[in-house]
């Protein structure tokens, strides 16, 4: 039996050579003797196509019992599985929650904002066995207050599936409007909005354009903010259900989407007048048709509110003000796939505070990155 070191640097070969089945065969072996993240990593690499069997493996190891192991293992049901969030799901994840996993905790306060209690407790136990993580979060020092009340199942999942019923109801009016633009209040959480600021932040680097000439991304005063894409390498429970929402909002499927984009807007930082639908050339081009095609619909999530930095739609009329949580969905095309031109729009600049907001594109047909994070079945 080799080791697992030779097991991983056999993978890093294979890797290398782009030997793909043989370096995530030498991951699962290496998972299956021990090695965590190699097991999650080939897990991952099989849950698009075949969830179940990702669950399977994930439970027949020899550290199923472990919370990351456990959490995973819901995540690959919640997102490759099922639609929704339910009972089994939601009980799970307060199990583990109340042994202290912060991930866990963090995906159950996302979903339990309205019930004050409910969510003061879910704090309180993520300041005492995360006080790193709940400072960074919440800007101040745990409160203790709850941490002796142990956390009430029942409770939780009625909150978190009451919270879901509304959010699709909601969603449900945006669906229905025949508007070229709909927007939509609180249906981001604070700490959602809080948590993906911070989360990803780290990542961010220029913005570019695509090349008009070749699809190729390039530098342009058109757009002058900061960007960081949320590729699959990144995305975890809570930047999954964001993109769950979007796509509920805009009628879109998930399979279909780009990488969520964080942005942030500083010191007149704009983006110009602009469409984001291809262009018929554009349309031509072999790495746009690779990836799904036309960008059909566009989604933005404010991450804080702002009196400046709208996004305005000059020849609809429309101007809409930052607001945290708010969402807000676009076409950019009409129902021939032709651009859409009342669809033209900027982000106007911002001098005074910096804006936050979370940038989400749609093709008309699958994209490789919505296969690889939300599987192959469409929901």
């Amino acid at each position: 039996m080799k080791s697992i070191e030779q097991l991983l640097t056999k993978a890093d070969l294979h890797f290398q050579r782009n030997e793909y089945s043989q370096a995530y065969d030498c991951l699962r072996i290496a998972g299956q003797s021990g090695h965590l993240y190699a097991a999650l990593d080939y897990a991952y690499h099989i849950a698009p196509n075949c969830p179940k069997v990702a669950i399977d493996y994930l439970n027949a190891l020899p550290d199923n019992s472990k919370p990351t192991v456990r959490f995973h293992c819901l995540l690959i049901s919640r997102f490759y599985l099922f639609e929704e969030m339910n009972n089994e799901l939601v009980r799970e994840l307060v199990r583990l929650a109340s042994a202290g996993h912060a991930e866990s905790l963090i995906v159950l306060l996302c979903w339990t904002e309205q019930n004050a209690p409910v969510y003061a407790q879910l704090q309180s136990t993520l300041g005492r066995y995360n006080p790193n993580i709940y400072r960074q979060l919440f800007m101040g020092d745990p409160n203790y207050a709850d941490v002796s009340t142990s956390l009430c199942e029942d409770t939780i999942i009625t909150t978190v599936l009451e919270k879901q019923t509304s959010l699709l109801n909601k969603t449900k009016t945006a669906v229905d409007s025949n508007s070229i633009v709909c927007e939509m209040s609180g249906v981001l959480s604070d700490i959602e909005c809080d948590y993906m600021l911070l989360r990803y932040k780290s990542l961010l680097q220029p913005s570019m354009v695509l090349n008009p000439l070749n699809g190729n991304p390039m530098k342009d005063d058109i757009r002058t903010s900061e960007v960081a894409i949320i590729t699959n390498q990144w995305v975890d429970w809570i930047s999954r259900e964001v993109e769950v929402k979007m796509s509920r909002m805009s009628d879109t499927k998930p399979q279909h989407g780009e990488p969520l984009n964080l942005l942030r807007y500083k010191d007149g930082q704009e983006y110009k007048p602009h469409y984001d639908g291809f262009t018929d050339t554009q349309l031509k081009q072999t790495s746009i048709i690779e990836e799904g095609g036309q960008r059909t619909h566009t989604i933005l999530a404010y991450l804080n509110s702002l009196s400046e930095g709208a996004t305005h739609f000059p020849k609809l009329g429309i101007t809409i003000y930052p607001e945290k949580g708010k969402l807000v969905s676009f076409l950019n095309v009409d129902k021939n796939l032709a651009l859409e031109k009342q669809s033209y729009h900027c982000g106007q600049p911002v001098f005074t505070n910096e804006k936050w907001m979370l940038t989400k594109w749609v093709r008309s047909n699958r994209t490789e990155y919505g296969t690889l994070v939300f599987g192959s079945n469409c929901k």
